[in-house]
């Protein structure tokens, strides 16, 4: 073997397969709420991308990471301080009631709803489960977040636009799995339900 090759002998890393994250997700009622916006601000923009599948909406609280299978010792960890979180959060009502573009990339961009008050509880979980998170030695997910249901993706950019609230009473947050890069349902993790009144 030539001193050259054996300097590129190395593995290649190994593919990322698997997205793991805590969300909330609409319940039955919120999520037709969802379908019908979606369909009317599609027509109204006259945009051409396929809504997200109601098995798959959600709004993200926080990222554990991408993995090459499955980090069951980070799992737990996270489990545990999600239940703490979830043990000491009450039920609250989400309000969704601006639907806009998240321009973060030239094209097949985000389209979103968004809310101002009617997202502080939700916002306000996702500032307590990221510090459990980071109390249990889990860094990375940033200060600043915003809470969102994305809808679809799209080319077509649309700035913020009230829209006719969707909510729902939040009453878990659930933990769940992604498989990268296919076509598949999430699989949930596990589920962590906040004390009824």
């Amino acid at each position: 073997m030539s001193q050259q090759a054996s300097l590129f002998d190395f593995e290649p890393p190994p593919k990322l397969t698997d997205r793991i994250f805590f969300a909330i997700a609409p319940d039955a009622p919120a999520i037709a709420d969802i379908g019908a916006l979606t369909a009317t601000l599609k027509a109204q923009h006259g945009m051409q991308g396929r809504p997200i599948a109601d098995a798959k909406l959600h709004c993200t609280l926080c990222n554990l990471g991408d993995f090459a299978g499955m980090p069951d010792a980070l799992i737990a960890r996270a489990s545990q301080a999600a239940t703490q979180v979830a043990g000491a959060t009450p039920p609250f009502v989400a309000s969704f009631d601006t639907a806009q573009t998240f321009v973060n990339r030239a094209r097949n961009r985000p389209f979103v709803l968004t809310g101002g008050d009617g997202v502080t509880g939700v916002a306000a979980l996702y500032r307590n489960l990221n510090s459990a998170l980071h109390k249990a030695g889990i860094p990375g997910n940033p200060a600043s977040y915003t809470p969102h249901v994305t809808l679809l993706y799209d080319d077509v950019t649309v700035p913020p636009q009230g829209v006719t609230p969707v909510e729902w009473t939040v009453r878990e947050f659930v933990l769940l799995h992604s498989h990268i890069g296919q076509a598949r349902p999430y699989n949930v993790l596990a589920r962590f339900r906040m004390p009824s009144a």
